[in-house]
């Protein structure tokens, strides 16, 4: 059985999680259990500076979402930069999820900045742009909720999903690492509840409601991305490439 190592950056509100019932890495082990029988799982949060002992303490590793930036100059993170610039010399299967999208890159020697587009709220729909083994058709939809983009590709990365307002949704890394912009771990309801907690405080009001209203009648890849994730912490083909 393979153990995914799942790196915690960051938790939400009190109020959001017990309607919940459990705590952010449960998004990760139901979604990707769901899709990937043989997976045990072990969690470290990394952002209350409880990191593994060595890159080796798991056979795969998943960065999750956050609230911080990744250009914060904040002892974890600095940390976890590390740590990610070593999974990935050691040739262990890395994956990240929007913060975790960014700090991959950044480690590896992108640019993340908080984008002067703005937030990228609700559904999103993003160009393929390679046939991607699981997904029908030529776009990847999944929810999004972030400020901050990659604006400069490590050169060591292929950028395989895109759209106007997030040019690099989407990147893959000669096999080692995997990582998304959006967020296959959300359900519609989880990121209604969110973005509505945020109204008025850190989210426009207009722009917000029209996130929450993008999202009624759609569906995403939740399932496929993480059966994706899966896939590739075993060693599976992702798609139809180089």
């Amino acid at each position: 059985m393979t153990t995914l190592g799942l790196l915690v950056c960051g938790t939400f509100s009190n109020k959001i999680m017990q309607k919940y019932d459990g705590l952010y890495e449960d998004f990760f082990i139901q979604g990707l259990s769901a899709q990937k029988a043989l997976l045990s799982f072990q969690t470290y949060r990394v952002f209350e500076n409880n990191f593994p002992d060595s890159v080796d303490a798991c056979d795969a590793w998943l960065i999750t979402g956050s609230v911080s930036g990744v250009y914060e100059d904040l002892p974890w993170i600095t940390g976890l930069l590390d740590f990610a610039r070593k999974v990935y010399e050691n040739n262990i299967p890395l994956v990240g999820i929007c913060f975790g999208h960014q700090l991959i890159a950044q480690a590896l020697g992108g640019k993340v900045i908080k984008s002067p587009k703005g937030w990228e709220l609700g559904f999103q729909r993003y160009e393929l742009q390679e046939n991607i083994i699981g997904i029908e058709g030529d776009f990847l939809d999944l929810y999004a909720i972030h400020q901050d983009q990659v604006v400069e590709v490590p050169p060591v990365a292929t950028v395989f999903a895109r759209s106007e307002h997030c040019p690099v949704a989407a990147l893959r890394y000669e096999g080692r690492a995997l990582s998304f912009q959006a967020h296959p771990e959300f359900s519609r309801e989880f990121e209604t509840d969110l973005i509505e907690s945020l109204l008025g405080e850190k989210l426009d009001v207009a722009a917000g409601r029209a996130a929450i209203d993008s999202m009624q009648s759609t569906d995403v890849h939740n399932a496929q991305v993480m059966r994706m994730i899966g896939d590739f912490i075993t060693g599976e083909n992702l798609c139809e490439c180089d």
